[in-house]
């Protein structure tokens, strides 16, 4: 299993940095503001970027996420803990 979580690039020195760490990875999505390829080097985490609509790399991810969840033996469609509804008190 594997964590994911999505923040604009320019949030991303205030907070999400500091969970980077070598074996962890940032994907980024569009634009790379300056400097953040320097900054998430140096915490030894890998950044991945492609030269792609940003739409398109989106679907690179996913199908990446597929693929890492599938050779792990972990079925994507069905999450655990996940429930047809919620229902509220």
């Amino acid at each position: 299993v594997f964590w994911a979580e999505s923040y604009p690039a320019m949030d991303f020195r205030h907070g999400p940095i500091s969970i980077c760490a070598p074996g962890r990875a940032v994907w980024a999505f569009g634009d790379v503001p300056s400097g953040l390829p320097e900054n998430v080097a140096q915490t030894g985490a890998a950044l991945i970027h492609h030269d792609l609509d940003p739409l398109a790399s989106l679907i690179v991810a996913q199908r990446f996420a597929v693929a890492l969840a599938t050779e792990r033996g972990l079925n994507p469609d069905l999450p655990r803990n996940l429930t047809r509804s919620v229902v509220l008190p």
